[in-house]
């Protein structure tokens, strides 16, 4: 997601991580040319044992007994016979776990009332003087969700991309829909969306504007969280391979008291890193139904579930897209919930539905008026978004309405986009139920409006995983006497077990519970 106006994340990882097979296969890097790497050092070595033309030191990390260097592929065949040498390896990259909109409505987000957020909350379980360190794509510093009392609850924020950032500033929106989610102080979305409000947020900005980053980005970003000691670390990313020094990391930062939760990945596939490390808590998503989303990566070391379909959290101020769907018949209006579809024109029109079907052509709104203001009314399937609203772009069409066919899940609007920047018109998606209830009389007249919002709904093992980071966090301030072991130990034990009765590949030990995690952890 820009996932501000849900760009899928899905996608673009798949991509780049494509990209970078074939850039690999094309060949090693020239002689002049540097590429990135970690490099293991056995026992006693020292990072100068390192020292050759070609090769630049970008960070030494005692504590792991390894280095980030920048070096040519001469430089590199020289390190694989230097007996100071453990190993080598790429500096992979890492990318935001998430995607698109979907629904919520109430006080609470659904995923709040589905973990039992508020009834923690009455234990006066708020995640107060607990340190939750966001690894990220930054965070708006000015956007309300975090101030409280008048002064904000970011406490620390650092920088770890080298894209000329001079802070933790959000240029995508992925990062602070991820904190609004763990700490969000407000109700101006029209519900709460901040699961732990108590507690004191630092921001390491570890994925560019883009919602990538790199194995030394995301190490550099943990050793800092530990600095500012941080209980728990919240890793909405991965990557689908494992680094050893990157798994040493996180074991150290175990082994130093910190819990570090991460997203499980969205391609339906194994387990990503660094949630698959023995040491981290792997997390999946359930959507509303508790039932695994069907983008959910799941796997043997699969450790919790928690609502990651339909997200309301907070984006950059402005940055978000929220969309009024209605239809009048016979002077009845009715009201349809809807999704803004990425990358759709802000604005607002008015006119009778016209049946397009899939729009598949610029035939297809045949019975349109032959002047005045419409709004195509279209099927999903058989052709991409970009295509049918384009083609209803090309009849005249001042807006698009496009009925989602998802039949497992009839009440969601979906997650869809139109690809690319350009000279849309507004378009939104409606749910297979909305879409059918519109059908099911005669075309009435249509209402569509899009317009700037600060908050967005996203999903994705990115929105799954600070639900269960706000949940360890409760539970902490309690009793924060306890271990992470033991935090850990309370989440796998207090969770709704899901799917088959007990520990299962789908659901882990099932979906996080709030109340009866700071019930457990307050009677240790």
């Amino acid at each position: 997601m820009k996932k501000a106006a849900f760009l899928s994340k899905i996608t673009v990882s798949i991509m780049l991580l494509l990209l970078l097979a074939a850039n690999l296969a094309a060949g090693a890097p020239t002689e002049s040319e540097k590429h990135s790497y970690l490099v293991g050092l056995t026992p006693g070595a020292s990072s100068k044992a390192l020292e050759a033309p070609g090769i630049q030191l970008k960070d030494k990390w005692d504590n792991l007994g390894a280095v980030h260097i920048s070096a040519t592929a001469a430089a590199i065949k020289g390190l694989e016979n230097n007996p100071n040498v453990s190993y080598i390896e790429e500096d992979r990259p890492v990318f935001a776990s998430s995607t698109g909109t979907s629904y919520s409505d109430g006080a609470l987000t659904w995923g709040l009332q589905a973990v039992n957020a508020e009834q923690a909350w009455t234990r006066n379980a708020t995640g107060v003087n607990i340190k939750v360190c966001v690894l990220d794509t930054g965070i708006d510093y000015g956007h309300p969700e975090f101030t409280r009392n008048g002064e904000t609850i970011i406490k620390g924020s650092k920088n770890f991309v080298s894209d000329g950032h001079p802070d933790a500033a959000d240029g995508d929106s992925h990062g602070t829909h991820v904190a609004g989610t763990i700490a969000g102080q407000t109700s101006n979305s029209g519900s709460k969306i901040g699961a732990a409000p108590g507690v004191d947020l630092y921001v390491a900005r570890v994925l560019g504007d883009d919602g990538s980053g790199t194995t030394s980005g995301v190490i550099n970003g943990l050793n800092w969280c530990q600095e500012n000691k941080a209980n728990v670390a919240n890793l909405s990313l991965g990557s689908d391979k494992p680094s050893r020094t990157e798994q040493k990391a996180f074991d150290l930062a175990y082994q130093n008291g910190m819990l570090s939760i991460a997203a499980s990945g969205n391609d339906g596939g194994r387990i990503g890193y660094p949630a698959n490390y023995s040491s981290v808590v792997a997390v999946g998503a359930v959507d509303s139904s508790l039932s695994l989303a069907g983008f959910s990566n799941y796997g043997k070391n699969q450790e919790l579930v928690a609502p990651g379909v339909g997200t309301l959290s907070s984006v950059p101020e402005g940055s978000g897209m929220l969309t009024s769907t209605k239809e009048i018949e016979n002077g009845v209006e009715t009201s349809y919930r809807s999704g803004g579809i990425e990358f759709s024109a802000l604005g607002d029109a008015t006119g009778p539905l016209i049946d397009c079907g899939l729009a598949d052509s610029i035939t297809s709104c045949s019975s349109k008026p032959e002047s005045g203001s419409w709004i195509a009314f279209i099927n999903r399937g058989s052709n991409t978004f970009a295509e049918k609203v384009q083609n209803a772009i090309a009849q005249g069409a001042a807006a698009a309405i496009i009925a989602n066919n998802d039949t497992a899940n009839p009440d969601d609007p979906g997650s869809f986009t139109l690809g690319s920047a350009g000279s849309w018109i507004p378009a939104v998606s409606v749910s297979y139920n909305s879409g059918n209830s519109i059908r099911s009389g005669a075309l009435g007249i249509g209402i569509v409006n899009v317009s700037p919002w600060d908050y967005n709904y996203f999903e994705g093992t990115s929105m799954a995983t600070p639900h269960v980071s706000a949940v360890a966090a409760l539970a902490w301030s309690v009793n924060p006497q306890l271990t992470n072991e033991q935090i850990r130990q309370v989440l796998q034990t207090t969770a709704q077990d899901l799917g088959t009765a007990g520990l299962d590949n789908l659901y882990g030990y099932g979906l996080v519970q709030a109340d009866a995690a700071a019930q457990m952890a307050g009677e240790l």
